[in-house]
């Protein structure tokens, strides 16, 4: 049974229902957001990291915070792939890989994610 809304400072308030889910929506988001703080502070990356492959197809696979997934030339240490955050079979909007038929002039490598030189 729902409560008649009340005004306190110009504000309505209701306590029924509806009221009690969005306060239990907001404290799941504040426990959320306060987790990955912590676990952004606390985590090691990359989180996974392995060798893809054999011989000169081989590619280093790294997974790192917060959730992307990165594919380097091991013997240049250039990105020819990395996903979205959180998303790992999607390339990340605005990824432009290696293009060698372009050599210098426009096949540069965007080194690691968030500016950070790839491995």
């Amino acid at each position: 049974m729902d409560r008649k809304p009340f005004s306190r400072g110009g504000q309505v308030m209701s306590f029924g229902p509806e009221y009690f889910k969005a306060q239990a929506l907001k404290s799941s988001e504040n426990h959320l957001k306060r987790a990955a703080t912590f676990v952004a502070l606390n985590i090691k990356n990359p989180l996974f990291q392995r060798r893809m492959g054999k011989g000169s197809a081989s590619v280093f696979v790294r997974l790192e915070w917060p959730g992307v997934l990165s594919v380097v030339d091991p013997d240049t240490g250039e990105l020819l792939a990395q996903s979205a955050p959180g998303r790992p079979d999607v390339l990340r909007p605005g990824f432009m890989p290696p293009v060698p038929a372009l050599g210098a002039a426009g096949g540069h490598s965007q080194g690691g994610h968030d500016g950070q030189p790839a491995l």
